[in-house]
């Protein structure tokens, strides 16, 4: 478990990394901190889902070395829970960290309480002083709670293996190569405008 003056420090570096002193990276550090403490040493290499997109994919790659980059990390974007499973890829056995809902007290914490359910109203949403001023509100009262709000269970993650390499092709139409899915993958997903996320300027 970190010190206080560790996870201190090592929430510096997820803000800087991050660009910005979000909430949710604290909160991110504490659950990577519990996770690895209950799931020990790793036989094989450590792996990490992350359950959402948002600011704990950032604690994680800060903490763990675990990136999208190197494919140990693997982010469910369209889940948005905020949780995460950190796992031996070896044998797949894992930790699973989220919020607890039922442990936040709307009362003692009422702007975390606000935070994860999103209700923290039009002004905080717009940003600037007000969501600054919520931020730092949510911060203070997680630091009085911490690993109180997480919930954990022990997991077998189901496809614990290396990630297979997809075999590279040159694409029919714009001629530049491509990860090809299988024999009938013949032109790269922008082609055949399953990814286009761009027109000619």
């Amino acid at each position: 478990m970190l010190t206080d003056s560790e996870f201190e420090k090592v929430t510096e570096e997820v803000f800087k990394f991050h660009t910005k002193r979000a909430p949710g990276l604290a909160i991110g550090v504490a659950m990577v901190d519990l996770a690895r403490d209950l799931l020990g040493p790793v036989k094989g290499r450590l792996n990490v889902i992350s359950e959402t997109q948002a600011c704990l994919s950032d604690a994680i790659q800060i903490m763990t070395g675990c990136t999208t980059g190197n494919r140990y990390l693997r982010v469910l974007k369209d889940l948005g829970r905020y949780a995460l499973t950190l796992f031996d890829r070896e044998d797949g056995r894992g930790v699973r960290v989220f919020i607890d809902l039922k442990k936040i007290d709307a009362e003692k914490t009422p702007e975390l309480y606000r935070f994860f359910r999103r209700e923290r109203g039009d002004a905080v949403k717009k940003g600037g002083n007000a969501r600054e001023v919520s931020g730092a509100t949510i911060l203070g009262e997680f630091m009085q709670v911490k690993r109180d709000i997480f919930g954990s269970q022990r997991v077998k993650v189901i496809d614990h293996g290396k990630p297979t390499m997809l075999r590279a092709r040159v694409c029919g139409e714009c001629m530049e190569s491509f990860l090809s899915r299988d024999e009938t993958h013949d032109k790269c997903d922008f082609c055949s405008g399953k990814s286009r996320y761009f027109v000619q300027a």
